[in-house]
């Protein structure tokens, strides 16, 4: 019986290395298609932070320093935070620290900034350390 196996065994090595080689690469494969999947989508989603952020900056120094005052300002800006906050849900976890306290900086200048460039500077800085935070992550994808 052994002898069978054996010579059976020989007659089809080359199979049976072939059958091995092709589930290891399929293994392979499949591993970094999804590890390249999971690094486009935090370079998408960093890349709409990042977006998002200049938009916001645009929109904050505009409040601050254009001679007409707008009544909409804290529906517009609360659009801009909550979507960089949703954004970051999909990033590490250092981004989404850095979009919470964003968010926080807003919450609690926001009535400060249509009068204050002390609110302003507090609510860039907060959206540069965002901007940066990303910038870090994804120059580190690989």
């Amino acid at each position: 019986m052994s002898s069978i196996f054996s010579k059976q065994f020989k007659q089809n090595l080359l199979a049976i290395i072939s059958l091995a080689i092709a589930i290891t690469a399929l293994g392979y494969n499949s591993w970094r298609n999804e590890h390249s999947e999971e690094n486009r989508n935090y370079r998408a989603a960093g890349f709409e932070i990042m977006r998002e952020a200049a938009h916001f900056q645009h929109f904050i120094d505009m409040v601050t320093y254009a001679s007409e005052k707008r009544e909409e300002v804290p529906i517009e800006g609360w659009v801009s935070v909550n979507l960089m906050m949703s954004l970051s849900e999909l990033m590490m976890p250092e981004i989404q620290a850095k979009a919470v306290n964003l968010k926080t900086v807003w919450r609690d200048n926001l009535s400060s900034l249509t009068k204050s460039e002390v609110a302003n500077e507090r609510i860039s800085d907060a959206n540069t350390q965002l901007i940066n935070e990303v910038k870090i992550h994804l120059l580190a994808l690989k």
